[in-house]
């Protein structure tokens, strides 16, 4: 009884942003949306990337007011946060004997990561907001992360 309480307040509570999503993205897996699986991928990046910034504020704004830094706030809660989804879904694969589909979703989504969450933006930089500028990385673990990245490809 109590965790059928708890799904109806959990569909309440996600109900609208279901709506929305319903609503603005086309479910390509039924037959009459199919020819536009592009809209759907490029919709959901961009809902990703909405959902990314908010969780980002948000952090950001819980750091600053417990007086942790910006650093450690983004290795631990965002990297994990970030990471723990694509460790379930590679679990579930594996279980699953698609044990190579597993290790791909892991490379693959740190892939995209870097490909797309920081080549786009600075692609955008580079090309159209301030033609021929130079994108300035402040980042001293930058290097250090891609290179795990690398190594483990």
């Amino acid at each position: 009884p109590a965790d059928g309480k708890m799904n109806k307040v959990k569909w309440i509570l996600t109900w609208p942003l279901i709506f929305v999503l319903f609503c603005t993205i086309p479910n390509c897996s039924k037959p009459r949306w199919e020819r536009w699986f592009m809209l759907t991928f490029i919709l959901s990046t961009l809902w990703i990337a909405l959902f990314s910034y908010f969780m980002v504020w948000m952090v950001t704004v819980i750091g600053y007011t417990l007086g942790i830094p910006d650093v450690i706030m983004g290795i631990t809660f965002l990297a994990a946060g970030t990471s723990v989804p694509d460790c379930m879904a590679s679990l579930i694969v594996a279980r699953q004997g698609l044990g190579d589909m597993a290790v791909s979703n892991t490379i693959g989504s740190n892939v995209f990561d870097i490909l797309v969450g920081l080549g786009v933006p600075w692609g955008l930089q580079t090309m159209a907001i301030d033609y021929g500028s130079t994108v300035k990385i402040n980042s001293k673990g930058l290097v250090y992360s891609v290179a795990l990245l690398l190594g483990s490809v």
